[in-house]
């Protein structure tokens, strides 16, 4: 019996250090002031909905998304919009396509003492978000609202709306849909 109590006991303090331990990774944030700092990342975003950032001197500072633009982790560009942060999956002169990596909609903050419910974009984590540069709006695009999203979106391009309207273009080709849309004239 004792051994089995240790046994738990152990496996209980195992599970805890790997849920506390979180990589760190090189990256590169833009705070909303356009500042350009470089250091290491500390992922928190699905649990927590913000990162923490740890300057090349060793300082930690906890980022929120109203606080930065966006940040880079190995290559992949995150931007911030909402409230919430979004990882980049296509992007060109016309559009950029968007998947929602947090959900913050209704955490409180405080400001001061003050607390403050958090409104962010229609949607969900996992959700795609077309954001048309002339406008710089993240629009959500569903599988339910795919066709009327798109049409209405890049109802500048004949090929688009031919292949929505044929049903070749469907939600499962998204990003091949963005790259088509960014290089039709």
């Amino acid at each position: 019996m004792k051994k089995v109590f240790t046994f738990v006991i152990l496996m209980m303090g195992l599970s805890i250090l790997s849920v506390s331990a979180q990589t760190e990774v090189k990256a590169v944030i833009v705070t909303s002031s356009n500042e350009t700092l470089e250091g290491t990342i500390k992922d928190q975003m699905q649990k927590k909905g913000n990162i923490v950032f740890i300057s090349s001197a060793g300082a930690k500072k906890l980022f929120a998304p109203s606080d930065i633009t966006g940040f880079t982790i190995n290559g992949v560009k995150y931007v911030s919009y909402a409230n919430d942060f979004y990882k980049e999956v296509s992007t060109g002169s016309k559009a950029g396509l968007f998947i929602r990596v947090t959900d913050n909609s209704g955490k409180t903050i405080y400001n001061g003492a003050e607390p403050v419910v958090l409104a962010t974009a229609e949607g969900k984590a996992g959700d795609y978000y077309l954001q048309i540069k002339s406008d710089g709006k993240f629009n959500l695009v569903s599988k339910k609202n795919f066709t009327e999203v798109m049409s209405a979106l890049c109802a500048d391009c004949l090929a688009i709306q031919s292949g929505l309207k044929s049903g070749q273009l469907t939600y499962t080709q998204i990003d091949k849909l963005v790259e088509q849309y960014n290089s039709c004239l």
